[in-house]
């Protein structure tokens, strides 16, 4: 029988039509009311913060579990929170020597424990300064941050905003330099994610399984991006977007149009 549900947001139920992250679809809003109506659970992952959670509980009308920042922070329904990880001040400097060394038109973003927003970039940089090809949601957005410079102590995920164009040599070049030090994930057309070893979408929802007491066999993921891999290699009952390129779609059990079908096909499947 299913239990739980887990969503990526951005692409995935973040989607009306063909418009990525435009919100969320009568269809797959109405499909997961009942879900949670007949006593299932519904939970979110994404590489946003677990400030999403309120959000899309609100958009929705039911409570969600949120695993936040690609696994950094696990949160029940209720907000509290079942784990926390982080990284460190010297990971982002050393990656921020990178970018720079490298020439990597992009900027350098995360959180410390005060919960302030400390990132690495300029005005001359992307996506403060858009490029053309640029994705649509960029349009009228750009980082806010404080500096990093002298900063010590812990940080969450670092994400790189990086111009699209070269979105995949930077990520050629991230794994070549850190493979054995950091999982490189990509989450959007112009966004790359870094996190310590083993701290992923997948191992947020092991930790929020064993929180709740929900074994494998009655979760089910979708997902639509490179950072969505980690749920598809831990949960059997995976599905992907079938936006999504061929080669992410290849490593989940099938591919759906939408949240609603991938929770109807899951429903059938866990029977």
């Amino acid at each position: 029988m299913l239990k739980l549900l887990v969503t990526d947001l951005d692409g995935t139920l973040l989607k009306i039509g063909n418009e990525l992250s435009a919100g969320i679809s009568d269809e797959n809003r109405e499909a997961l009311e009942a879900f949670v109506k007949a006593g299932g659970h519904v939970a979110i992952a994404s590489s946003r913060g677990a400030d999403a959670q309120e959000m899309i509980s609100g958009l929705l009308g039911i409570p969600v579990a949120a695993i936040g920042m690609n696994g950094f922070v696990v949160l029940d329904e209720e907000g509290e929170k079942i784990s926390e990880h982080w990284m460190l001040f010297s990971d982002f400097a050393q990656l921020a020597d990178f970018i720079q060394t490298h020439r990597i038109n992009g900027s350098l973003i995360t959180r410390g424990e005060d919960g302030g927003a400390y990132g690495f970039g300029g005005e001359h940089d992307y996506p403060q300064r858009l490029t053309p090809g640029s994705p649509v949601i960029r349009q009228n957005w750009r980082l806010e941050f404080a500096d990093f410079a002298y900063r010590s102590g812990r940080c969450s995920k670092i994400s790189l905003f990086v111009e699209p164009g070269q979105h995949r040599e930077a990520s050629r070049l991230l794994h070549l330099a850190f493979d054995s030090r950091f999982e490189i994930a990509a989450s959007d057309a112009d966004m790359l994610d870094v996190s310590p070893i083993g701290i992923n979408k997948g191992s947020g929802i092991l930790e929020l399984a064993e929180a709740i007491g929900i074994c494998r066999e009655e979760i089910a993921v979708v997902g639509d991006n490179e950072n969505d891999l980690s749920m598809f290699k831990v949960i059997p009952l995976s599905y992907c977007m079938d936006h999504a390129a061929s080669a992410i779609q290849s490593q989940a059990s099938c591919s759906v149009a939408s949240v609603a079908e991938a929770l109807a096909r899951a429903q059938q499947a866990a029977k």
